[in-house]
């Protein structure tokens, strides 16, 4: 992506960034961010995550990307999306959901004018949440190998059928992405087509899965005989894929935030250090903690330093393949790391009446995120799939 505007200053940039925190200071909502709790828990936490996103949309934090007729900020600027990721995790708010980004940069790249002027609207004010059906049973992280029909009935309408796993906010979501194989006789990236499916339309099931942090993040959504018109579909019959992928490459610009994650479990891996006692001294004072800690904040200092060179390498239309994959692996494989390190010394401290109360916090989000980094590895396109990623476009071997 080589952007045309021109570049903030650093002053402009400062200045933007100060908004943003005052902003999100002023009208986060009363929930706090917890890895792997991120779907509501209740109706009430539902209505005041819909009148969060809708307030970031009307100030444009999110959604500034967009075309102006439909609501984009004319000043927009990409390094301004890595800078409204910050400080929504650095002050530990509720994040936007990633689906409705890439489900809003679908419609407006292959959408049809109808099609634009139904789905945007909803999606700023935030009425319509929409969610991906893409993974499948025995599928894997291959979105490649689907088996879930669409087939075109004598009236133009289509009748879905099949099953996708993994569904990150099905239960909530009010529309979804699919993408189906339309054509029978075709196999991997042929003959797929992505149609938009209203998830409270007959035959539309989302059934819970539990995650092993005890939260109801991700689903089954079984898809039996699902009716939707001709204007369910999005881009031609056919091209569902390079449709899919290229709604994966619009949310690039966001990743700066993954980097703060990073940060703040360095910030608890220090405040247990600093609180807990081993053998009656702050853990702190072992040379070997110590070690361990500057280790992991030299790591996340590598990975915000590559990220921070990928995102001026796209801006200026020079990112290499691969370069994507590599941040995406930096990020799960050190997050993974460093939470399970936080949780083992967690378990190792004892409180040494200091601070508590923020000893127990920190050892919470701890442990939280180490139960949920796996889920890192997986979502995205897992670990395996970004070293099969860089093997071919970066490395350049051979397929087998």
């Amino acid at each position: 992506m080589v952007t045309t505007l021109s570049r903030p200053s650093v002053e402009q940039l400062t200045e933007f960034r100060e908004r943003v925190r005052d902003f999100v200071a002023a009208n986060a909502p009363a929930i706090v961010a917890r890895e792997g709790h991120r779907a509501p828990e209740n109706a009430e936490q539902e209505a005041m995550l819909r009148q969060w996103f809708a307030l970031l949309f009307a100030e444009k934090l999110i959604g500034a990307d967009w075309p102006v007729e439909h609501g984009g900020d004319p000043d927009h600027h990409p390094l301004r999306d890595r800078i409204v990721a910050e400080e929504i995790v650095r002050a530990r708010a509720p994040r936007p959901v990633d689906q409705v980004n890439l489900a809003a940069h679908v419609i407006l790249h292959f959408g049809t004018e109808e099609q634009k002027r139904t789905h945007l609207p909803p999606i700023r004010r935030s009425e319509d949440v929409w969610c991906q059906l893409l993974s499948e049973p025995d599928a894997g992280s291959d979105i490649a190998a689907v088996r879930t029909r669409g087939v075109r009935q004598p009236d133009g309408d289509w009748i879905i059928s099949g099953a996708k796993l993994w569904i990150t906010d099905g239960h909530w979501a009010d529309k979804g992405l699919a993408l189906v194989r339309t054509d029978p006789d075709s196999r991997r990236h042929k003959g797929l087509t992505v149609f938009v499916v209203p998830m409270r339309s007959p035959g539309v099931q989302a059934r819970a899965i539990r995650t092993i942090g005890g939260a109801h993040e991700v689903n089954e959504v079984v898809l039996d005989d699902v009716r939707v018109g001709p204007d369910a579909v999005v881009g031609d019959v056919g091209s569902g894929w390079s449709v899919i992928m290229a709604g994966l490459d619009f949310e690039r610009f966001g990743i700066g935030g993954n980097v703060i994650l990073l940060e703040l479990l360095v910030e608890d891996l220090v405040t247990v250090a600093r609180l807990g006692d081993i053998d009656g001294r702050p853990a702190i004072e072992s040379a070997d903690i110590r070690h361990r800690l500057a280790t992991f904040a030299c790591e996340v200092e590598a990975a915000k330093a590559f990220i921070d060179d990928h995102v001026e390498q796209m801006l200026a239309g020079n990112d290499e393949p691969g370069d994507s994959s590599i941040a995406k692996l930096s990020f799960a494989d050190t997050y993974h790391r460093l939470s399970a390190h936080g949780t083992q010394l967690s378990a190792a401290v004892e409180c040494g009446g200091r601070d508590d109360d923020a000893l127990r916090e920190a050892r919470r989000r701890l442990r939280e995120c180490w139960l949920w980094s796996r889920a890192y590895t997986v979502s995205g396109g897992s670990s395996e799939m970004m070293r099969n990623i860089l093997s071919k476009r970066r490395l350049r071997l051979p397929s087998a």
